[in-house]
This record gives structure tokens, C-alpha cells and sequence, in this order.
């Protein structure tokens, strides 16, 4: 199975998201950092940070999609934001968020990467769920017939 236009805008978009979770990370990570927070308190609103982000980026791109070529509708979009916002919000409850609340609160426990105590988890956390959201992409095409 070959890579189609769509799976390529369907990744940008995810990507573009990811961008504003970074920027969110940053944002929230630099600012409470320096407010010597507890590591509990940084990582959870390093994780908020990456929540308002993502979502704002992404659902920008994909309103950028819809309408660059055409097809965009309050249906689709809705339809859209329907299947993907659930699905998207179990992944990053699995694997997304975890990932980057442990590793965020390890590396300030430990004093390691401190430059970097946002950036290094978020890598790792995008990775395991770019990987899931493609495979529930790929379900939906074969079992629904339906296209993200």
C-alpha cells in the first residue's frame, strides 16, 4: 500500500499540531520552571501546554485543508472532529500524555537535560503516538470505509 495525498495531509496536519504542542510546551515549561514549581505541578502543566497547542495548530491546518481544496463544510469538519477527536484523546491519554509526564518529571528529578526537560519527552511522546493515530486511521479506511 502505496503513500496517498491524503495520508500526507492527514500526517501534516497531526505534525502541525504537534508544532503547537511544542510551542505550548515550551511556553508553559519555561515560564513555571522558573517559578520553581514542584516537578508534579511543571509536568502537569507541561502537559496542558501541549493540550491547547496541539489542538489550536491542528485544527487550524485542517481548516486550511478543507478550504484550499474546496470541500470545506461545517458537515465535514464536524464529521471530521468527530472521529478524530476521541480517538485522538484515548491515544494521548495511553500513550501521548504518560509519556510526556514521566519522562518530563524524570528528567527534573534527576537534574538532567534541564535545558531541554520539554523537548527531549516530546520527541518520544509524538513518535508512539503518530504510530497509533496512523493505525486507527488505517482501521477506519478498511473496516468503515472512512477517510481522515
Amino acid at each position: 500500500m502505496g503513500i496517498t495525498k491524503e495520508t500526507i495531509n492527514f500526517n501534516k496536519e497531526i505534525l502541525f499540531g504537534e508544532i503547537g504542542a511544542i510551542v505550548g510546551i515550551q511556553i508553559f515549561s519555561h515560564i513555571f520552571y522558573k517559578l520553581e514549581l514542584s516537578a508534579n505541578i511543571i509536568s502537569y502543566l507541561v502537559v496542558v501546554g501541549a493540550i491547547v497547542g496541539a489542538s489550536l495548530f491542528w485544527f487550524i491546518m485542517r481548516l486550511y485543508d478543507k478550504t484550499r481544496k474546496n470541500i470545506y463544510s461545517e458537515k465535514n469538519i464536524v464529521e471530521d472532529i468527530s472521529y478524530i477527536v476521541p480517538a485522538s484523546f484515548i491515544l494521548t491519554i495511553i500513550f501521548y500524555y504518560p509519556t510526556l509526564f514521566f519522562m518530563t518529571k524524570y528528567l527534573i528529578e534527576h537534574n538532567k537535560l534541564i535545558d531541554y526537560i520539554a523537548t527531549v519527552p516530546q520527541i518520544v511522546a509524538f513518535a508512539l503516538y503518530l504510530i497509533a493515530i496512523n493505525i486507527y486511521r488505517k482501521v477506519l479506511m478498511k473496516y468503515y470505509n472512512k477517510t481522515l
